[in-house]
């Protein structure tokens, strides 16, 4: 009896996106007020002789703060200050070939938010009246996320037809594959290990949530590779795709014709001549067939939330971002003229500390429950938890904490501590609710003998 074989957790998306927006009558004057707040908040700093970056140059458009980043290719660049998107706007008389307004959606907002949601924050309501809802795309980084090992992989085992794709470099270590890019400008593929990029990166926390709710394994060891497809304008035009809403209607045709072009090949399905002088003809390995056949972007391209839900400062932060907050406080205090001495800095530290007590808990728990599959009667599947008082419960759907409002949050947090003793996975869950609401001061961060105490 042949076993089945059990197939990798995987998660597809789209993992950078790049657009103009063609821009309606009202556009030119609101172009004006753009620059004439930059002009502005530079005068200010200048007529009380304080210096400044482009960073401390902040503007609002249709309310949403934007942090100016500088000039290139004659689009004054900015960014949100949750560092979501990007968005580049210029003067209708520069450069006419190329469109007003150009946007780039970054991996904070696209895993905090989504796709769909990130579209809705930025076509609807940054540039809300500013554009005809035309939005040719120019890029767009389709990937899959996969569980599994592929340090295996070497360039030699990736075949194509065509010869724009002979483009080959490798970055690999004494443990296999680290990098490997197929390709070039306007198709390539790049597959690399994403834990090992991610040991730098702010995003850490954020894609360890994103993993986690999507159904990876917690454990910090695992191998998680990024299959991912860089595609250009001059690329998804040979398929006829214009805007972005082209792209998200093709998105799987396109995927897959990538997959196809750009093969990775089962080194023994042929024989060594055969590898040497058509190696065409090896059978794709089963990994990238895999990969391939179950592309699907409806779990990835969620319901739009409300806009002023949208808005609300993200819960990402690390040591840089603290400093700039911090500088730009104190930038804010001096503009107006407040007294800031070291004393006071000092007592509002030590207030700081007193009010947070860390605490980190130590123990394991064990799997309390044994997975049971009920069929129904219509033949649908459901895969349900028994636990060892007899007592069968559904699986508790994990949230993006980050984007729940406060009383959503509560009530969530409510539901994942019933569940924290079942395993190590409701455990995480737990600790990643109960982190988000500790930062929000929604619930006090107690030690354990403060527990006890109100005991």
């Amino acid at each position: 009896m042949e076993v089945e074989k059990k197939e990798h957790n995987k998660i597809y998306g789209i993992d950078s996106l790049y657009y103009f927006a063609e821009t309606s009558e009202d556009y030119d004057c609101v172009y004006m007020d753009i620059l004439d707040m930059v002009e502005d908040r530079k005068a200010q700093f200048e007529r009380k002789e304080i210096e400044y970056s482009n960073k401390d140059i902040i503007i609002r458009v249709n309310d949403i703060p934007l942090e100016f980043l500088g000039k290139s290719e004659g689009f004054n660049w900015f960014r949100d200050d949750r560092e979501l998107f990007k968005v580049g706007f210029k003067g209708s008389e520069s450069n006419r070939g190329l469109h007003n307004i150009r946007v780039q959606l970054l991996g904070n907002g696209i895993y905090s938010f989504g796709l769909n949601d990130m579209l809705h924050l930025v076509n609807d309501g940054l540039l809300k009246d500013l554009t005809t809802n035309h939005f040719p795309i120019t890029r767009v980084d389709l990937n899959c996320f996969i569980q599994a090992n592929l340090k295996f992989i070497t360039k030699d085992m990736f075949s194509s037809r065509k010869r724009t794709y002979t483009t080959i470099s490798e970055i690999s270590n004494k443990n296999g594959l680290e990098t490997l890019y197929v390709g070039k400008e306007p198709f390539k593929l790049r597959l690399y290990d994403k834990m090992k990029e991610l040991q730098k990166s702010s995003k850490k926390l954020l894609m360890y949530e994103y993993f986690l709710n999507n159904g990876f394994d917690n454990k910090e060891d695992i191998n998680v590779f990024n299959v991912e497809f860089q595609m250009h304008r001059r690329h998804l035009q040979q398929f006829n795709i214009d805007t972005v809403k082209d792209m998200l209607e093709n998105a799987k045709r396109l995927f897959e014709f990538a997959m196809n072009d750009i093969r990775l090949i089962d080194m023994n399905s042929v024989s060594k001549s055969v590898l040497e002088h058509n190696k065409h003809n090896a059978l794709t390995h089963s990994i990238w067939e895999e990969i391939k056949n179950n592309f699907s972007l409806d779990g990835f391209l969620q319901n739009p939330l409300p806009l002023e839900r949208l808005k609300r400062k993200v819960s990402i932060y690390d040591s840089s971002k603290f400093e700039d907050d911090y500088k730009t406080l104190l930038r804010r205090a001096f503009l107006n003229q407040l007294v800031i001495d070291n004393e006071y800095i000092l007592s509002l530290t030590q207030d700081a500390k007193e009010s947070l007590t860390k605490y980190k808990s130590n123990a394991e728990f064990k799997d309390r429950f044994t997975i049971v599959e009920l069929i129904h009667e219509d033949g649908k599947k459901e895969n349900l938890r028994l636990l060892e008082d007899g007592k069968l419960i559904k699986p508790l759907q994990t949230q993006t904490v980050s984007i729940l409002s406060d009383y959503d949050l509560l009530v969530y947090l409510d539901k994942v501590t019933e569940t924290q003793h079942l395993s190590e996975f409701y455990k995480d869950i737990f600790y990643v609710a109960q982190k988000e609401a500790i930062k929000r001061g929604l619930i006090p961060n107690l030690t354990p003998s403060e527990v006890h105490d109100e005991d």
